[in-house]
């Protein structure tokens, strides 16, 4: 009883050590991203110019002192660490390009790009998973092929023209999310189900006449949960990236759009703060993944 209470003991003890190290790594990544995004921006080439910069109406000595006032207030330490400040109360600032507090635009935005989230991501991991069974277990060459030919395909056509061309046939813009997603998660799910298709539970069960529903559910849904959620966590943050050109392109209002429009006009608020949520949801989508692979198969 002791044994079992000392075992109890160290695996919470183990469990809370790399809790603390996920959270303490998470905070340091999202303060670094977000550190870098603004580097970036403030560096780039252009930054300092804005529309104030092509006005007649504003005398060469009005542009510099509002140029030496925006030098100032964008002294890249001194912004960010004001900015956080700010952004720890929720306040992610106004945008220099929209004119508005940086957390409207969030929420104006944020619902569009979610449920294209969630069409890309869950569509592309059922399609994905689906093409790598035919993959695997059929055990038929020809089905093999063509479903990594498939995968491949649609790898190679990129997911800006593959949207451009839904949009120009009036296809739900949605579907190229899907389709950008399965090749990218196709790999993955295959090498899962080749890793169990020889376990020899699986064989053992299949050797004993458990049936179909019993066999999928205990000998591939359950031991290939952990992998597969870690992989949905990082589809999610890859279907982020494929939206970005897929909403600008067809002119989708949703946060993809608004991350490139901020690119675009250089807009440091607006940057900053998609910077650090973006940040924070790949680090935490990292450290969940992280964890659930590390977790004992009960």
């Amino acid at each position: 009883m002791s044994d079992q209470g000392s075992a109890a003991h160290r695996k919470r003890t183990t469990l809370a050590r790399r809790l603390t190290h996920s959270l303490v790594a998470l905070v340091f990544a999202v303060v670094v991203g977000g550190f870098l995004a603004a580097a970036l921006v403030r560096y780039s080439p252009g930054f300092e110019i804005d529309d104030n910069a092509w006005n007649p109406q504003i005398s060469a000595a009005t542009r510099a002192v509002i140029h030496a006032r925006r030098e100032y207030e964008n002294e890249l330490p001194r912004f960010y660490v004001r900015y956080l400040a700010m952004a720890v109360r929720g306040n992610f600032g106004e945008s220099d390009s929209f004119h508005v507090p940086v957390s409207d635009l969030l929420r104006q935005r944020a619902g569009v790009t979610v449920g294209l989230l969630l069409w890309g991501v869950g569509g592309g991991m059922l399609l994905g998973g689906w093409l790598a069974w035919l993959a695997v277990w059929p055990r038929n060459g020809v089905l093999a092929v063509t479903s990594g030919s498939v995968s491949g395909l649609l790898l190679a056509i990129p997911p800006a023209v593959m949207a451009l061309a839904f949009f120009l046939w009036d296809v739900p813009v949605a579907l190229a999310a899907v389709l950008a997603i399965l090749p990218r998660v196709y790999g993955t799910m295959r090498s899962v189900w080749s890793g169990l298709y020889g376990s020899g539970s699986l064989l053992a069960a299949r050797a004993r006449g458990v049936g179909r529903g019993a066999l999928a559910w205990r000998y591939v849904i359950l031991p290939a949960a952990p992998q597969l959620i870690a992989l949905t966590g990082v589809a999610f943050v890859t279907a982020f990236g494929v939206l970005i050109p897929v909403e600008a392109i067809c002119d989708v209002p949703g946060i993809g759009q608004l991350t490139w429009h901020a690119a675009v006009a250089r807009d440091l608020p607006l940057l900053c703060g998609l910077a650090l949520i973006i940040t924070f949801i790949v680090a935490a989508v990292a450290s969940f993944g992280d964890w659930i692979e590390g977790v004992e198969p009960v």
